[in-house]
């Protein structure tokens, strides 16, 4: 049997020291960038909301909880001290009296109460739950509510920028809403929006 020493054999380079502590940094890193991406995608301003539609059963709610349609939103604010209300991008508005358990919960519904969030089922099944507020207006320190339509998109009327409710809440001009956690029973089960 004769032996082929003519054939190249490749033998793997070893890593120096300086090149494996390089390669372990970049793995790192990259680990560190795609946490900090997915912790970015939630604000991590104060908002608490627990609200049970099976004692109210809220037709705008119920609309924007249904996991079988996409595209209704439902925006939620606190319109008096112990009232509620709902209107849907479909055009109709409702209102509800808080019941004495829950108003002993605080409610927190992001940068205004007044203004509230917005709550809804976008493409792919994703439940979002937004800050109401236009984030370019208030990075200019004002408060202004969004105004939604049938299609799914927000809008502020101060600074014209759009928001697309079913798509992450991304501006065409930049930007985008803020997000919140939040969990959904169904249509009459509880809704529950919390940063904590």
């Amino acid at each position: 049997m004769k032996i082929n020493h003519s054939s190249k054999h490749t033998t793997p380079l070893p890593i120096g020291r300086g090149r494996g502590w390089v390669f372990f940094f970049f793995i790192l890193l990259s680990l560190f960038i795609s946490c900090g991406q997915i912790e970015n995608e939630f604000s991590s301003r104060q908002v608490y909301l627990r609200f049970d539609n099976q004692t109210h059963l809220d037709p705008n709610l119920m609309s924007a909880m249904n996991a079988m349609t996409s595209n209704v939103f439902c925006r939620i604010w606190l319109s008096s001290p112990d009232h509620l209300s709902f209107q849907s991008n479909q055009g109709t508005t409702s209102t509800v009296t808080l019941t004495a358990q829950e108003m002993r919960s605080p409610l927190i519904l992001g940068i205004s109460n007044a203004s509230g969030l917005i709550v809804g089922y976008g493409f792919g099944g994703v439940f979002y739950c937004y800050d109401a507020v236009c984030p370019n207006c208030y990075d200019s320190k004002l408060e202004r509510t969004l105004t939604m339509n049938t299609t799914g998109i927000a809008t502020c009327a101060g600074c014209g920028h759009q928001y697309d409710l079913t798509n992450n809440g991304l501006s065409p001009q930049g930007g985008k809403l803020d997000r919140y956690r939040a969990t959904t029973g169904g249509l009459t089960g509880t809704l529950l929006v919390s940063n904590r």
